[in-house]
């Protein structure tokens, strides 16, 4: 795991000291060493994190013809990788650089399985060529013009390869509607005008100012109608087996974070096969609240024999407020966020490496939307009981009806917001936002993912995979654990599961009013009845408590003032409504205010 960066220019290349302080900014992600390499006209380095090959995989790996490599992730099938090009190695770094030399950098990609972002520079051919993991766990971040080339792991550090360059760097007024409507800024645009992220599964190849980019995977749900729920529960409990089994190559101490729902406990059973000294953590807020789930986790590490410990957290909700403000380089609206840099910090002092439960609602269809889009048809008839009553209040008993109401009267891509944030939509454009004509629509982004050929499910799935899962609890995760030199480790986001997930009938996925249908079908039997019976819980921190009570005053201070920073795009009358409890009382009203308060304090630290 690292932080990696580079710079390209059609003159000379930065000084090294100044580029040694654009990729210090990185430290974080690896403090173990800093490395660099510099031509004529390029530079390129590493912030290392070792955790596989301790001794070995120092990086930039160059050789002498001219070809350079810096990598931030893990390979995990590089042993077998090694065997399939006749190279013994325990690094995975030095496996890459052997297979990539070998076989050519776009030929290569594919045959990885793991978390990646990589880049490579052939010096005969003055070309880059960056890539991007499948599913875009790992961030990889870039600017150019036709004489400039600039790439890093982290905004921060990209910016500071900016200035060194004299380039001005401006804010996105319009990724700031869409953080409004989405909680987060959807890649691959950022809150940057000109820095873009690197989209997932895809390979970037910049020659002499021509910059192209192209997709070496993407996913496919043409349905495989032949392949029984028997086989089905076969094949996913193999796959799962041997994704938690790969992603436990570590020469350091691994951990787990353990929730008290399925999929980490999952993840739990299937580790515990392979390494019963594996570490498992919850986390027990100080007060009691929904969002509890210690004893359920404690009992699930017992039943596994597995070590466990209960993380209270005794940070108070500020100050992790104001850690989640520096650890982001963007606004994030997760209030999950929060409790995983609290896991992250006191994980850090024990393990290197924490495995997790992420990305289980999105592969086998755990959330409650999903449930929703499954049976849109019947839901449908709801809309004639509206006599009933009505109202705005999304609390209200009425308020379920009106929202199904309003998805199975609109289309995508509104239906998507409605679906997931419970926040802003384009409809409000011209209320909330000062000047508004001069905004992009939130909605448009959506359009690309699109397909006619889709049903109602699998496009509200492709669409989550592609937007709240990459841009929301991928970057939210990844920016949690590296601030503190941890390596989150996905199992559920193994490729080779969404493969065949995508691939299944619809109702293996959800039936009647059972979600993750197949999985709970294989480990019912196998899991703490505590985890089988109890409700799913999300992940997720007390945000109505911590509204009402540890944050008001901040928001009293900062939001209800006129002359905050956000009213420069927001219409702060509108705002005023939404305080008064006159307007947006069928949204999530908590969601928005956290929103508007991350977005304050963020523009109040980076502005």
């Amino acid at each position: 795991m690292c932080g990696i960066a580079g710079a390209w220019s059609n003159h000379n290349a930065l000084d090294e000291r100044d580029f040694a302080i654009a990729l210090k900014l990185l430290e974080h992600r690896g403090p173990d060493e800093q490395q660099f390499l510099s031509t004529s006209n390029i530079n390129i380095g590493t912030q290392r994190l070792k955790i596989i090959g301790l001794d070995h995989g120092s990086q930039p790996k160059h050789n002498n013809k001219g070809q350079y490599l810096v990598f931030n992730g893990a390979i995990y099938n590089y042993p077998e990788i090694g065997k399939s090009i006749n190279f013994q190695s325990n690094s995975d770094t030095d496996i890459l650089f052997e297979l990539v030399t070998k076989r050519g950098f776009e030929n290569s990609i594919s045959l990885l399985n793991g978390m990646f972002s990589i880049a490579y520079y052939d010096e005969h051919l003055d070309t880059f060529l960056l890539a991007r993991d499948r599913m875009g766990q790992k961030p990889l971040y870039y600017y150019h013009n036709q004489n400039t080339f600039l790439f890093a792991s982290e905004i921060k550090s990209l910016k500071k390869l900016m200035q060194l360059k004299n380039i001005p760097i401006q804010l996105n007024k319009n990724a700031i509607f869409h953080y409004l409507c989405y909680s987060n800024i959807p890649e691959p645009e950022t809150i940057y005008e000109n820095i873009y992220a690197l989209p997932p599964a895809s390979i970037l190849k910049f020659n002499k100012g021509n910059l192209n980019i192209e997709s070496f995977w993407k996913h496919n749900y043409r349905k495989n109608e032949s392949i029984s729920f028997q086989d089905a529960k076969e094949l996913i409990k193999v796959q799962i087996e041997d994704a938690v089994k790969i992603r436990l190559r570590a020469d350091v101490k691994k951990g787990l974070f353990l929730s008290g729902g399925w999929d980490s406990s999952v993840i739990a059973m299937e580790a515990a096969k392979f390494d019963n000294q594996l570490a498992t953590y919850t986390v027990k807020y100080p007060f009691q609240t929904d969002q509890n789930e210690s004893e359920i986790a404690k009992t699930t590490a017992k039943e596994f024999g597995l070590n466990h410990e209960i993380i209270s957290i005794d940070k108070t909700p500020i100050a992790l407020l104001n850690s989640a403000i520096k650890t982001f380089d963007q606004p994030m609206a997760d209030s999950s966020a929060l409790p995983n840099l609290a896991i992250a910090e006191i994980a850090s002092k024990k393990v290197k490496v924490m495995l997790n439960g992420d990305g289980g609602d999105e592969l086998f269809g755990g959330y409650r939307r999903y449930f929703t889009a499954k049976n849109i048809k019947v839901l449908s008839a709801l809309k004639y009981f509206s006599f009933l009553g009505s109202s705005n209040n999304r609390k209200s008993k009425f308020g379920f009806l009106n929202r199904i109401n309003r998805i199975t009267q609109s289309k995508f891509p509104e239906k998507y917001l409605l679906y997931t944030t419970d926040m802003f939509r384009d409809i409000d454009k011209d209320q909330i936002l000062n000047n508004a004509k001069t905004f992009q629509s939130a909605e448009q982004l959506l359009r690309p993912f699109l397909d006619d050929k889709l049903s109602e499910l699998d496009q509200l799935m492709h669409l989550d995979r592609n937007f709240n899962l990459l841009s929301g609890i991928l970057v939210k995760m990844d920016r949690a654990s590296m601030a503190y030199s941890v390596e989150a480790r996905s199992p559920f986001l193994d490729y080779r599961l969404f493969e065949i997930m995508n691939a299944l009938s619809e109702s293996y996925k959800i039936k009647g009013f059972s979600r993750k249908h197949l999985l709970k079908s294989i480990y019912k039997d196998q899991l703490p009845k505590e985890v089988t019976k109890s409700k799913k819980i999300s992940f997720e921190a007390p945000l109505e408590e911590w509204i009402k009570n540890d944050f008001n005053e901040i928001i009293q201070d900062l939001i209800y003032d006129p002359n905050a920073k956000i009213y420069q795009f927001i219409n702060y009358n509108e705002i005023s409504e939404l305080f008064r409890g006159n307007k947006y009382q069928d949204r999530n009203t908590y969601y928005i205010l956290y929103s508007l308060l991350i977005l304050e304090l963020w523009l109040i630290e980076n502005q």
